[in-house]
């Protein structure tokens, strides 16, 4: 599996990579950790990232490059398997290319499609990758993913964290990862960003079956001078944790008028909630984007449902 992902690699001069929308960690860290570990690895090879970005640009900052660029070159995506989530869409204009990812989703695209749903984060195949195959990894390269893993595990907090995953953190640690470092960046907060979390704690509701969610107008991101990113998937473990709490969702408005749906469970899959309104992810963290308000209250009414069942199952 991963000799062919090499030997891609190898093949081509000029290589570009991709992830989704609104990268989180584990999106960025293997996209700029695997730039790093084919430039140390290839010399000579033109390496690209591209795509949009959130808060979390501690790692690296993205490249601009001409749509020339892509000709006659390998597209990497990383992270996200269905072409509509891909940051940059110019990856159709490619020669080839190789997926990589994690989640749940088929791929409507790739020309080769590495699939590992079983693994926390995409950085672990990268990882992986690595290991298995004796290829340099800096500490830079480390570094970046080792933040994919942490924060993809929730800190290993989730209960999908196996041993493999506290083995290959173990192995970036090996090749100098800079774990104080990561930690900084994450937990170090504007006084803003701190209100905001505050702000979530006292005004989230819960359905008639427990289940906690937030809706959130666009005009929220203006009153705590955030992004989008940050109200939508970087709130919506403020409601993790809790007691009673089976699940809980965060509903963000964009700028565009779409809402932006954030699906989290503790232990009973939601991923095909998720799928039903166009999204995916993994088995209790996924989430999916619709185009109304109205369609939020469906998705509440069907993860309600599914607890009520739960409940009369039991």
């Amino acid at each position: 599996m991963y000799r062919k992902i090499l030997d891609k690699i190898q093949a081509y001069d000029t290589i570009i990579i991709h992830r989704h929308i609104q990268p989180d960690l584990d999106a960025l860290g293997s996209q700029i950790g695997l730039k790093k570990i084919i430039e140390d690895n290839y010399p000579g090879k033109n390496v690209h990232v591209v795509g949009d970005m959130t808060v979390f640009d501690f790692l690296g900052d993205m490249d601009k490059i001409p749509d020339s660029a892509f000709e006659g070159a390998l597209a990497i995506v990383l992270d996200v398997a269905q072409a509509a989530r891909v940051s940059d869409e110019r990856f159709r204009l490619a020669q080839e290319t190789i997926v990589i990812d994690h989640h749940k989703n088929d791929t409507d695209f790739a020309d080769l499609f590495v699939s590992r749903s079983d693994y926390i984060a995409t950085t672990l195949i990268i990882a992986e990758m690595c290991s298995k195959h004796d290829l340099y990894v800096s500490a830079d390269a480390a570094t970046c993913l080792f933040a994919g893993l942490v924060t993809d595990s929730g800190r290993f907090l989730y209960p999908s964290t196996d041993a493999f995953a506290f083995r290959m953190a173990a192995y970036l640690c090996d090749q100098g990862a800079r774990v104080q470092e990561v930690y900084d960046s994450l937990y170090d907060e504007d006084l803003n960003l701190k209100r905001l979390k505050g702000y979530f704690i006292n005004h989230f509701k819960t359905t008639s079956n427990r289940v906690a969610y937030m809706k959130n107008a666009r005009d929220l991101k203006s009153r705590f001078r955030v992004s989008t990113f940050t109200v939508s998937r970087g709130m919506v473990n403020q409601m993790a944790g809790i007691k009673g709490i089976p699940a809980w969702a965060n509903f963000t408005e964009d700028d565009d008028g779409m809402i932006q749906c954030e699906l989290r469970s503790k232990s009973v899959p939601v991923v095909d909630i998720a799928k039903k309104y166009g999204g995916g992810g993994h088995d209790l963290a996924c989430g999916c984007t619709v185009d109304s308000w109205e369609m939020t209250d469906r998705i509440l009414a069907d993860l309600d449902a599914r607890f009520e069942r739960m409940e009369e199952d039991g």
